[in-house]
């Protein structure tokens, strides 16, 4: 028997923060170093490549040399697939930390008893997770119920009980009731599920279906695959939050006009939305206060300020707009359109210090969304956006524009959101009214003409002029010295 070759391992259980995905760490805690960990999913979900980051991720901090025994993908598909995910799998497989075994066209059990004693072969001398990706092929080979859960029992299973070895198992969901799926899940002692939408604002998303001996959050968490691995969407690291937020200084608001619309002070985290009302299409004089106003905090304070446009970006930007630009430089960030296209969330990319580390946000263009994925799944979308800013303490302003055919903006806009302010058309006074809805600096919703912001924009321009006259004068000078 195979089993005869086992013997105990020298030293105790261990645990420890596992998967390439640390967000998903933060949420499950530790694992202990004896546990069985089954990925199960559809082709294409993203199974192998969360295996590869948790390979990584282990090896690269130290904790563990990973045996690696593929039956769909040859040594060098492998390898070229971490590299896609920035790992460098090459090096660690010279090193000795990681080693693959291929297993040969398997057509008979014969070939699972050989795979089955290089594994623990290797596992005896001093490999401490093994990764088996796809067990799927094995279990099909092994064809009564009888004979596949003794092999899962007495050596798989074992290896990780006997030998204090985490054995993580990916396998192919191919059918909604597949009775090895069940097995798998009845013996593993976490199961993870992957799925793939194509159609969804986020394709792709896991659920913790299982965790032996604890509870554990089962909302889905989304994902990204991209050259910088496996990333969660709509959990942050908590110590990057932390980090990110205790940075942050609140924005003061000075002015009798601006107080009633924004408060007095707006916290870092706040999530600001401006619902421009059909048949009104601008912001009227709010869009330069905003304008002036944020750009003086950037200028004064060394804050990034990042822009993103749903759609076209307006042509008839203010001269103010224009020179912000080039005065702040890479403290204005515009997200790229590539990421759009993905639909990744800007925090993902510009959340870290050393990627961008964006303070204030603003976003206009949701309405070209909807009519794009819906309104259930921007509604979604918005929903992760505004958790997610709120942690990591970056200050959003969200412009949605209403029309005849989207009369209603997201839910999510009015119900998540700290300060609502609705933009509607005063046809009688040719101006804008600006009604706060919502927020802790009012008791009942008010409403404002928006002309009552002249005086302030004025006061703002000049004030912003000559703080960037100031500016230009320094750069003289030291140009000159």
């Amino acid at each position: 028997m195979v089993m005869d070759v086992i013997s105990g391992k020298v030293g105790g259980e261990r645990a420890g923060k596992v998967f390439g995905m640390p967000e998903l760490d933060d949420i499950i805690s530790e694992i202990p170093s004896n546990y069985v960990v089954l990925l199960e999913g559809r082709p294409g979900t993203g199974k192998t490549s969360l295996a590869l980051m948790t390979l990584c991720r282990n090896v690269r901090e130290g904790r563990a040399r990973v045996l690696y025994v593929t039956s769909n993908e040859c040594s060098n598909k492998l390898i070229e697939v971490a590299k896609s995910l920035g790992c460098d799998l090459e090096s660690r497989i010279r090193e000795g930390k990681v080693k693959v075994i291929e297993c040969p066209t398997l057509g008979d059990e014969y070939l699972i008893e050989v795979v089955t004693e290089e594994i623990i072969k290797n596992v005896l001398e001093g490999y401490d997770m093994v990764i088996i990706d796809s067990v799927t092929p094995l279990m099909k080979i092994l064809e009564s119920y009888a004979k596949k859960r003794a092999w899962l029992h007495t050596v798989i299973y074992k290896i990780a009980s006997a030998q204090n070895v985490l054995v993580m198992m990916v396998c192919d969901k191919l059918t909604e009731q597949d009775p090895d799926i069940s097995l798998l899940e009845y013996l593993a002692d976490v199961v993870v599920r992957l799925n793939y939408d194509p159609d969804a604002v986020f394709p792709r998303c896991l659920r913790i279906l299982k965790f032996r001996t604890r509870f554990v959050p089962t909302y889905p968490i989304y994902f990204d695959i991209s050259s910088k691995g496996v990333k969660a969407l709509n959990a942050i690291s908590k110590a990057l939050a932390e980090r990110l937020k205790g940075r942050r200084k609140p924005l003061r608001i000075d002015g009798d006009v601006p107080v009633k619309l924004l408060g007095r002070e707006i916290e870092p985290g706040t999530q600001i939305a401006i619902i421009v009302k059909y048949p009104a299409s601008g912001l009227g004089l709010l869009y330069p206060y905003l304008v002036l106003k944020i750009g003086l905090e950037a200028i004064r304070s060394n804050i990034k300020v990042g822009i993103i446009y749903f759609g076209k970006r307006d042509e008839h930007l203010l001269e103010e707009e224009r020179m912000l630009g080039t005065i702040l430089k890479d403290r204005v960030v515009e997200i790229p359109v590539k990421v759009l296209q993905k639909q990744v969330p800007h925090y993902l990319y510009y959340s870290d210090p050393k990627l961008g580390g964006i303070d204030i946000l603003t976003v206009t263009g949701y309405e070209k969304l909807v009519e794009l994925y819906g309104l259930e799944e921007i509604n979604k979308m918005l929903s992760i956006y505004h958790v997610m800013d709120t942690e990591l303490g970056i200050t959003t302003l969200r412009v949605f524009r209403t029309s005849p055919s989207h009369p209603d903006p997201p839910p999510a806009l009015n119900t998540l959101s700290n300060i609502v302010i609705e933009v509607t058309l005063n046809e009688e006074r040719e101006c804008f009214n600006l009604r706060v809805v919502k927020g802790k600096h009012i008791l009942r919703p008010i409403t404002i003409l928006d002309t009552e912001l002249k005086y302030v924009v004025e006061r703002l321009r000049k004030e912003f002029m000559n703080t960037v006259n100031s500016l230009r004068k320094e750069e003289r000078g030291e140009a000159r010295e």
